[in-house]
């Protein structure tokens, strides 16, 4: 019985240790809390965002492979793939690209089939067309013309060659879609139409589209059911399932050809009867018989030039976005490495303090408990139960809180580059449990270090008070000159803060790591901002992009200068081109070629991004952007492949690297590419500098030009500016993240170890005041030492940041994107001005307490 009562009477000790210290026990959970939650949330972020594309790819049926000719597909095509049922589902689609003249965007126009085997449609609003006068628009189309809404007017309007492609061009609004193929917001792709990309695709009704031959044939393989997608194993199969479909279609062209040539020539037979009727009637030489003979023979000539059509396949990899968005859950991943580290690391730090601090207090007790009879088991128990209790509500908090939070958070900031549904939240169970052992280690692991030597000591021992150190003379106090014109209170402030050298390591690098979070937060603020300053008001100096058809023509170059809004123009041939590299995703970049004798340089500021020093376009090699340098890891004095449309790849040599923040650019003299491509540019593009001009003259100058022939496309940079940068602002989120919870991590921080440095010497404290110091003295005595402490992790925070931050942006970056890596010195100031805050708010709660100590009490005790 008296066991028992004992072993109740300790348990309410327990219990009344807690309490009596739930400072300093919600200090230690809180600090769990959060590296739990950083860790457990930010962890779990990637594999959520990757589960949540993987399950909506499965759901829309999304297709693997594609298949597309560059003389259009036929029935015979579908004939074989039909053969192969057993391995694939296949789909055949019909579209049209055209470029809207009403509104200068570049729209495909796409067959809905009747029964959606791949690449089913989501809806977003209303429904799918019934009808051939319905059509259904790509959510991009209603972000970049807000007026469009259900049930409103959809006008296809064209140049008169493309508007015959189809039956009807007025349609009903019915609904808005997202398709599986394009997951990105904003890119659609490449086209040879317009400006040579794609902005959104509507869908209409098969009967709506003229044409039979079918443009492309999107396969899915079963044997990639069920496999996970960029999985080292789906690529593996995914090689196989490509060589089989080019083996299965390879005879195709040869057929195809033979097909062709069969269709021209049963074309010629009027004409070949008609000059054999012709013949039998007049003497040859007759100018009528020769007229006939050379027209049979230019159409004959026609006949053997038909060559065989080229098959192009791709798969998954080059849809819009499909490997970006897995390169941007990588770089999540990357990133959940990195932070939650830091909070782990503080908090192991801070717990080995409060404990240390603990055992420290609960010295008197545990040699009372010893000689009571206790046992080691039982006397450390407290300690386990105290930190064993904090670290497992810290964790359980934690994870409910970051599991359910950071991903959602950070998959909405992602959420406006990307039309995916929803993530679903999934508990990491191993994540989780690495969790639970680090809290457990920070806790117990540390109790059970600091406990190791006071467990082995006598009770006597332990009923004495700890000798103090011994004084030390610190090697400031030998530089003489310094030391006697320094106060007292000076004096003493540096001797306490060399004293606790385990303090002063903590606060130092606890702090440290917090501003360097902050700088990190602010920072990235500042590169994303950087990019549309840089970018539309430095490196691009023009206000419109005018495509063409062809060559500039006087009456394009008179519509192109009249008004009193245009200021200049450069003319210049710009093309898209692709850059594909084994372990790359393949990248669209422009390529521009500016006229003779123009000067790119009013137009388009070419620089060293560091250095500033101007570049020049020379006629032995071409010059590119930093990012995609970068991403092919190539520099000056290097080669790079590239492709034209319909050409074969070609190597050009990389003369100099030039600053870049959007999109990727490749610019070359005409020399040069007529030595590469063999071939005279064609300058189809100008750009166009404005005056001073409001958006509704801008839409003007827009609709004047497109009414010019041969004018294909004016895209105006202001509008470009609003699109492409909208998404960035979704960014401020993450920032936000990054600053909300570092500035909670340096609260913590910094409250935990001003109270442990407030416990551990409140003796010294009370001694002061009784020798006659008032209370703001007393506190001013704490306060010097934790502002030099703070200054110290400031100051080592903005070399840690520094390096993080470089290091976030290099994880954070998409590829067509690059984050200005220049840290504002704002961002210094307002990441030390926050910390400072912390500092002097831990200050105000610890001046409270201060005037509220017992100083009878507090001289009493043997501590």
């Amino acid at each position: 019985m008296v066991g028992a009562a004992m072993t109740a009477a300790y348990f309410k000790t327990i219990m009344r240790e807690i309490w009596s210290s739930k400072a300093r026990f919600a200090s230690i959970l809180l600090i769990i809390f959060l590296g739990v939650a950083f860790y457990t949330g930010i962890r779990a972020t990637g594999p959520d965002m990757s589960q949540a594309a993987n399950d909506y790819y499965a759901k829309q049926k999304l297709a693997t492979n594609s298949v597309q000719s560059t003389m259009g597909l036929t029935k015979a095509d579908i004939r074989v793939l039909n053969q192969h049922r057993s391995q694939l589902t296949y789909q055949a689609t019909r579209y049209a690209d055209v470029n809207q003249l009403n509104n200068s965007q570049v729209v495909r126009v796409m067959v809905l089939p009747t029964t959606q085997r791949l690449n089913r449609l989501r809806i977003v609003k209303g429904r799918l067309p019934r009808h051939a006068n319905e059509i259904v628009l790509d959510a991009q189309a209603q972000r970049l013309q807000p007026k469009l809404k259900v049930g409103s007017t959809y006008r296809i309007s064209s140049m008169a060659k493309r508007n015959a492609q189809f039956t009807r061009r007025t349609f009903k609004v019915v609904g808005f879609v997202n398709s599986p193929t394009y997951v990105e917001n904003t890119n659609r792709g490449v086209t040879n139409v317009g400006k040579g990309t794609l902005d959104y695709l509507v869908y209409v009704r098969p009967q709506v589209i003229k044409s039979s031959v079918i443009t492309r044939i999107d396969v899915q393989f079963k044997n990639l059911r069920g496999v996970t997608p960029y999985t080292a194993k789906y690529r593996r199969l995914n090689r196989e399932n490509t060589a089989q479909l080019k083996r299965w279609l390879k005879p195709q062209a040869r057929k195809r050809q033979q097909a062709l040539q069969a269709q021209a020539q049963a074309k010629l037979k009027p004409l070949q009867q008609a000059t054999q009727q012709l013949a039998s009637q007049v003497p040859a030489g007759t100018a009528q018989l020769v007229k006939l003979q050379s027209q049979l023979k230019r159409a004959q000539a026609q006949v053997a030039a038909i060559t065989m059509p080229t098959y192009l396949y791709t798969d998954r990899t080059d849809n819009p976005g499909y490997t970006e968005y897995h390169e941007n859950t990588q770089r999540v991943v990357a990133l959940s490495t990195v932070f939650p580290l830091f909070f782990i690391a503080i908090a192991a730090l801070i717990c080995l303090t409060t404990m240390t601090r603990m055992v420290e207090e609960l010295r008197l007790q545990m040699g009372t408990l010893k000689a009571l009879g206790y046992t080691n088991t039982a006397v450390g128990s407290e300690f386990m139960i105290y930190g064993g209790l904090a670290a497992l509500i810290g964790t359980a908090l934690g994870v409910l809180f970051g599991v359910n939070f950071f991903p959602r958070f950070i998959a909405q900031a992602y959420g406006s580059m990307y039309n995916l549904p929803a993530i679903n939240v999934q508990y990491i169970w191993m994540d989780i449990g690495i969790a639970l052992a680090i809290a457990l280690l920070c806790t117990l692991g540390t109790a059970l270090v600091v406990l190791r030597v006071d467990l082995n000591s006598l009770p006597a021992q332990l009923l004495q008070p700890r000798a103090p150190k011994a004084g030390k003379t610190l090697l400031l106090e030998r530089w003489q000159w310094l030391w006697h014109r320094l106060s007292f209170n000076h004096k003493i402030t540096l001797r306490n803060l060399f004293r606790y050298k385990q303090r002063l390591l903590m606060t130092v690098l606890g702090i440290a790591g917090c501003m360097a979070m902050m700088i990190t937060g602010f920072g990235l603020k500042g590169s994303i901002g950087d990019i549309s300053v840089k970018q539309f008001n430095e490196l691009w100096h023009y206000d419109a992009v005018v495509t063409r058809s062809g060559n500039e023509t006087d009456q394009q170059r008179q519509a192109l200068s009249r008004g009193q809004l245009y200021q200049a123009s450069l003319k210049l041939q710009a093309k898209q081109v692709t850059v594909k590299q084994s372990g790359v995703a393949e990248q669209t970049a422009t390529l521009g070629i500016p006229a003779p004798h123009q000067s790119l340089s009013k137009f388009v500021v070419l620089r060293h991004r560091q250095s500033h020093q101007a570049i020049h376009i020379g006629d032995r090699g071409a010059v590119i952007d930093e990012k995609l340098a970068k991403l092919y890891g190539v520099q000056a004095g290097d080669d790079l492949t590239i492709k034209l449309a319909g050409q074969t790849t070609r190597r050009i040599h990389i003369s100099a690297v030039a600053e870049n923040y959007v999109n990727h650019f490749i610019y070359m003299s005409p020399t040069y590419y007529r030595r590469v491509f063999k071939q005279a540019p064609v300058y189809n593009t100008n750009y166009v500098r404005f005056k001073q001009a409001t958006k509704k003259q801008e839409n003007a100058y827009a609709d004047r030009l497109l009414k010019q022939a041969g004018v294909q496309n004016v895209t105006l940079m202001s509008t470009e500016k609003a699109t492409n940068f909208k998404m960035l602002d979704s960014m401020n989120l993450v920032v936000l993240i990054f600053v909300i919870s570092a500035g909670a991590l340096a609260l913590v921080v910094l409250y935990n170890l001003t109270n442990i440095n407030v416990s551990e010497r409140i003796r010294e404290l009370s001694t002061i005041k009784v020798l006659g110091f008032y209370d703001g003295e007393v506190t001013m005595y704490i306060f010097r030492e934790n502002l030099i402490l703070t200054v110290l992790g400031i100051i080592a925070g903005c070399f840690l940041g520094n390096w993080l931050h470089a290091y976030i942006l290099q994880t954070a970056e998409t590829n067509a994107l690059m984050f200005s890596p220049t840290i504002h010195p704002l961002s210094y100031v307002y990441a030390a001005l926050l910390t400072l805050a912390f500092s002097l708010l831990v200050m105000g709660m610890m001046h409270r307490k201060l005037k509220r100590v017992n100083m009878l009490d507090a001289l009493k005790s043997v501590d």
